[in-house]
């Protein structure tokens, strides 16, 4: 008997793996994902969505027809296991909601990390005994056991910073489309009736990053756009994305990205001017 052949398994990774891969764009084509990050810092976006960032432990679910862009910032890794799977099955997932496929708010925070670290070894060990029916049906259960777990985390993440979760998102997509503006993030809690410290704990419990860490970020991706696709001066780079002059930008990039922007540019084969 066929158990759970209505679901296949296509790709996994061990769960111990490590990357520190920075940028990695997909085009998932048929299938769909469970992403699990235990530990380390991840960005995530779809399309042309802005970046969203996250800490581990955190989880997030791929899935064909959108182009997922993820990987961590330039000198950080990530501890990772993922699993991909297709089939009928997901339609059923998808329909009763446990399969909840997002643009936006990627990340899931996962509150019970080892139960669900655990989850996914014994899953991987039934993977490893290829056609054994018994197995794979195993293997099935435990990936909607680890769905049922995520769909609740998410709803629970959902209402712990409500209302103020959608405005802090709304706020991150306004900051990634103008980092080069003077954001007064002392004016923005004000704006949500909150504290700044107030402000400033969800903010970090939404992105992972502070307000001000999160800026700079926003500034560094513009400046890594526009030194990889445009012929554009440095000093006006700088001057673009917010920051007091060259030799700041130098100082800045060369310390979160551990190279300089000419150095980026002749990787590239971009003159600098």
């Amino acid at each position: 008997m066929n158990y759970c052949g209505d679901l296949r398994f296509v790709r996994l990774s061990s769960s111990s793996a490590r990357s520190n891969r920075s940028v990695s764009r997909h085009l998932f084509k048929d299938y769909y994902g469970l992403q699990l990050i235990f530990d380390g810092d991840i960005y995530a976006f779809t399309g042309n969505n802005p970046p969203e960032y996250a800490k581990g432990p955190v989880a997030f679910i791929t899935y064909p027809g959108v182009p997922f862009s993820y990987g961590s910032p330039p000198g950080s890794s990530r501890d990772i296991a993922y699993v991909c799977f297709q089939g009928s099955r997901v339609e059923e997932y998808i329909r009763s909601g446990l399969l909840n496929l997002k643009e936006k708010q990627l990340f899931i925070p996962l509150h019970n990390c080892q139960q669900i670290f655990a989850t996914m070894e014994l899953l991987l060990r039934n993977l490893a005994i290829p056609g054994n029916a018994v197995h794979h049906a195993q293997a099935v259960l435990l990936l909607e056991s680890m769905l049922l777990n995520l769909h609740e985390a998410d709803g629970l993440s959902g209402s712990t910073s409500t209302p103020y979760r959608s405005r802090i998102h709304e706020l991150c997509s306004k900051i990634a489309g103008h980092p080069e503006l003077e954001w007064n993030f002392q004016h923005e809690a004000e704006l949500l009736q909150l504290s700044y410290a107030h402000f400033r704990r969800i903010f970090t419990r939404e992105t992972g990053h502070s307000p001000k860490q999160y800026l700079l970020e926003c500034r560094l991706r513009k400046v890594e756009r526009m030194l990889t696709a445009e012929n554009t001066r440095i000093s006006e780079i700088a001057e673009q994305c917010g920051f007091d002059g060259v030799f700041h930008l130098y100082r800045v990039f060369k310390k979160h990205r551990k190279q300089s922007p000419t150095e980026v540019r002749k990787i590239y084969g971009i003159s600098t001017k």
